[in-house]
């Protein structure tokens, strides 16, 4: 059941996610394409070694054709060797050749939004990473560019939108803040990911962008994290019983560690690897007063607000293990080897429940 959904570079890390997941409890339920990061180690090209305009040119009909947009330069362009025939990029139950293939990876963008694609040495094998992604119209980019700008401070032409998924939201388009009442009304729109030299920002905007509004929660991750949406697939939601938490998995040995804190107060780890189960161990049981402080601070934080968004580096690639935090309000996923580069929210999540869980000495 799960192999026909991991056929990409990073198959085996998400693969054991979900398999290990499924051993010990509630854990992530599927997965989709991996983006931009999911790519063996590159390196720059150098000025002998830039892709052919055959291929540069099959990017950009590719991008006219899919998105209807016109005119896109290329931003970078580095060396690859893709896994197999589908690029590291196979479909669901799609079959592809597994020989190494030698390509390209290239950004274009049209100075507003920016796409990355994955090619063969001649481009006639293309494929766009995370081909989910929406793209906004023109008008709409502008708008949201020109917002980012003034918000940040940063120069309009060093900001890029990076991708774009559609969305329906209530009357604070979708950004929860304590005590806040919201119309329960349906705003189609937008959200994006943008990113500046230094940082990336999370908007969320109407559909014609008359409202833009910066998602601060997720916001402020430093460039050498790769943001990006809901790559891990569908969180299982936690029971009615379970307040918050935490799987971390993906390294090399297979093994798994989810930590539950339910509405007994009770914090349980579970263990498992490929070849054996643990019994569950009842690390503390929290009072009734320090139960609910925490799911004070998971509201004042606004942790409901990194619902959908994965926070990654290179480094998983080499079976790092990653982290899965979970509420009943949805759940992020990131690299704790850079907690340092995460949105300062985000670190205050991870330092209060890393608090709360640690053994009584």
């Amino acid at each position: 059941m799960c192999s026909a959904r991991f056929q990409h570079s990073k198959s085996r890390l998400w693969l054991a996610v979900v398999c290990a997941s499924l051993s010990i409890g509630s854990a992530i339920a599927s997965t989709t394409n991996i983006p931009a990061m999911s790519q063996p180690p590159s390196r720059p090209s150098q000025a002998n070694q830039a892709p052919a305009p055959a291929v540069i040119q099959s990017i950009r009909q590719a991008v006219k054709k899919q998105f209807g947009v016109a005119q896109v330069a290329v931003v970078s362009a580095t060396e690859q060797n893709w896994p197999d025939g589908c690029l590291g990029l196979a479909k669901a139950e799609e079959i592809c050749t597994m020989a190494v293939v030698s390509g390209w990876r290239v950004e274009v963008s049209d100075k507003l939004q920016t796409w990355y694609y994955r090619t063969d040495r001649t481009g006639k094998t293309l494929r766009l990473e995370n081909p989910d992604r929406s793209v906004l119209p023109q008008p709409v980019a502008s708008k949201l560019i020109q917002q980012v700008a003034k918000n940040t401070n940063i120069p309009a032409g060093k900001l890029r939108i990076t991708e774009v998924k559609t969305r329906t939201y209530d009357g604070c388009l979708g950004i929860y803040r304590p005590a806040q009442a919201c119309t329960k009304i349906a705003i189609s729109g937008w959200q994006a990911i943008v990113t500046s030299p230094e940082r990336t920002y999370i908007y969320h905007l109407s559909q014609n962008a008359d409202r833009i509004v910066q998602n601060a929660t997720a916001s402020g991750a430093k460039r050498k994290i790769n943001v990006s949406f809901e790559t891990f697939g569908t969180i299982a939601p936690l029971t009615a019983n379970e307040v918050f938490s935490s799987s971390t998995s993906g390294d090399l040995t297979g093994r798994m560690s989810r930590i539950v804190l339910t509405q007994d107060g009770k914090i349980t780890s579970y263990q498992s690897s490929p070849t054996a189960r643990f019994a569950p161990v009842v690390i503390k049981t929290l009072s009734l007063d320090r139960l609910n402080a925490f799911k004070k601070t998971l509201d004042n934080r606004q942790f409901t607000n990194l619902n959908g968004l994965i926070y990654l580096t290179s480094a998983a690639l080499a079976d790092y293990p990653t982290t899965t935090y979970q509420s009943q309000s949805g759940g992020t996923q990131f690299i704790d080897l850079e907690k340092q580069s995460l949105p300062k929210s985000l670190q205050q999540s991870i330092a209060s429940w890393e608090s709360l869980v640690a053994p009584v000495k």
